[in-house]
């Protein structure tokens, strides 16, 4: 690849590109592919400070080896809440930090009504717009400069949804604001200097918070935390060959992806351990045999390399309680 289109990458985006010329583009060398995970020490280093207990393994006492030699599946919890299969999302723009986020957090809520008999309904998915652009601008936590191109932090969005919330795909304000569907536009708008969620919304937002977004920094604490219920987004910048091997996964490669994904269920009773993870690129960037059911356009990922991903310091457990409480996952969902 070219610098000049390294550079059109970097500043636009993924939506500079088709999705298939996006990963073509460089599939020959080993340029970065830049989808929208932002790589800033700073801002981590700031998130560690700010918080007394950035990490999850200060609340993970109850779930601690907890999901050791198990299978826990937690987007089989999505699909019997909505009756559809989980689709992956399709980014447009470089905002793969609010797909991830919001993703992960349809099925979070969908366990939490499946699994933990929580006093929630499912209404509809997480407007990924608002929390990409939340994470840019609501937090603060990104320079001028850096708000001139796509992307943003794990830790800025872990941030806004704990912080400010979330808004689900629907209309607000009489139909003034409408997220019933995905726009990338919308969300490089919003995320824009000087713009952001808009201050009608923010007062909405607030109703709807995550109580408790921590970094995960292993395999095993990885492992654990999806085992009990915790989606985990993987914000790093390893990238993967397209077509997954016979037992489902896909072979780690040299080429970087500066990207957001999220874990969905973890295998550790295989041969082979490994998390499932779904990317935000729609179903058919990815090709190749599949296990358990896995959704479109997911694909395994070695826990060693999970393990690598989670050491780069950005990846967040979500969950709606304060803390990690250990859960009982029923058998529809764990194997």
């Amino acid at each position: 690849m070219k610098r000049r289109d390294v550079l059109k990458l970097i500043l636009g985006g993924i939506g500079s590109l088709s999705t298939g010329s996006f990963l073509r583009a460089g599939e020959d060398d080993d340029s970065p592919l830049y989808a929208g995970w932002v790589d800033d020490a700073t801002i981590r280093d700031r998130f560690i400070q700010r918080h007394r207990r950035p990490f999850l393994s200060q609340y993970n006492s109850q779930i601690k080896d907890t999901g050791k030699g198990r299978k826990v599946f937690l987007w089989k919890a999505y699909e019997q809440v909505t009756g559809w299969p989980l689709q992956p999302h399709k980014q447009t723009v470089g905002d793969c930090v609010g797909q991830a986020f919001g993703l992960g957090i349809d099925v979070l809520t969908a366990v939490r009504i499946a699994s933990f008999n929580m006093p929630e309904r499912w209404v509809a998915k997480a407007a990924t717009e608002i929390i990409y652009a939340g994470a840019r601008i609501e937090t603060g936590g990104m320079s001028r400069r850096k708000l001139t191109y796509d992307g943003t932090t794990g830790t800025l969005a872990a941030e806004f949804c704990r912080d400010w919330g979330v808004l689900l795909r629907q209309s607000y304000l009489d139909g003034e604001y409408d997220f019933t569907t995905y726009s990338g536009a919308k969300a490089r708008q919003m995320g824009r200097y000087g713009a952001g969620v808009p201050d009608a919304l923010e007062p909405l937002c607030k109703l709807h918070p995550l109580q408790t977004c921590t970094l995960v920094r292993s395999w095993e604490e990885c492992r654990d935390a999806v085992a009990n219920g915790y989606p985990v987004v993987m914000c790093c910048n390893i990238g993967f060959w397209t077509k997954r091997d016979k037992d489902g996964f896909l072979r780690r490669r040299r080429k970087p992806w500066y990207h957001a994904q999220v874990i969905l269920g973890v295998d550790d009773e295989y041969r082979r351990p490994g998390a499932l993870v779904v990317n935000s690129w729609g179903e058919n960037w990815v090709s190749g045999p599949t296990r358990h059911e896995q959704p479109a356009g997911s694909y395994w990922c070695d826990a060693a390399t999970v393990d690598a991903a989670m050491k780069q310091g950005d990846s967040i457990a979500l969950s709606g309680y304060v803390g990690y409480p250990q859960r009982d996952v029923p058998d529809y969902i764990l194997w």
